[in-house]
């Protein structure tokens, strides 16, 4: 469907519809489908744009918020959505996956750290028996009593 059918189907000028879809598309960021048409034997193709029926009771929704005496700015929101608010939300909730995944992060990081703490503790204590055990153990060397139990 093209402007002139749209314009008929809405009961609205074609100058009119025209400007409507380019203020949608600058305030909504809604993109309409455009189609390229054989503008005549070796001329360029020309661009125009086809409207889908869910397009068309769009702008007939459209329509009748304007007739109702309701803002064109705040009626084009209410119908094909605000794409600056949809990306911001979509930004907030990829910000918010990222704070939870970070807050998850450190709580393993602490785990971690403490893991490695305790592993250190436990080094130091074993440092400490095998430093007692060869204390003990010199002694009983010098004495010979070590070499009665080695193979010879």
């Amino acid at each position: 469907m093209n402007y002139r059918e749209l314009a008929e189907a809405i009961d609205r000028p074609y100058n009119t519809v025209r400007k409507w879809r380019g203020e949608i598309a600058r305030i909504s960021g809604n993109d309409f489908q455009r189609v390229r048409v054989r503008n005549g034997r070796g001329r360029k193709n020309r661009t125009t744009y086809n409207f889908t029926d869910l397009d068309v009771k769009c702008f007939k929704e459209l329509d009748r918020l304007l007739k109702t005496g309701k803002n064109k700015v705040e009626a084009i929101h209410e119908v094909f959505g605000n794409k600056e608010v949809e990306e911001l939300q979509k930004e907030k909730s990829d910000f918010d996956r990222l704070d939870r995944k970070d807050m998850a992060l450190r709580a393993q990081i602490v785990a971690l750290s403490k893991r490695i703490q305790s592993q250190e503790s436990e080094l130091d204590t074993l440092k400490e028996k095998i430093s007692d055990l060869t204390k003990r153990l010199e002694p009983l060397e010098n004495k010979g009593i070590i070499n009665k139990f080695k193979k010879k």
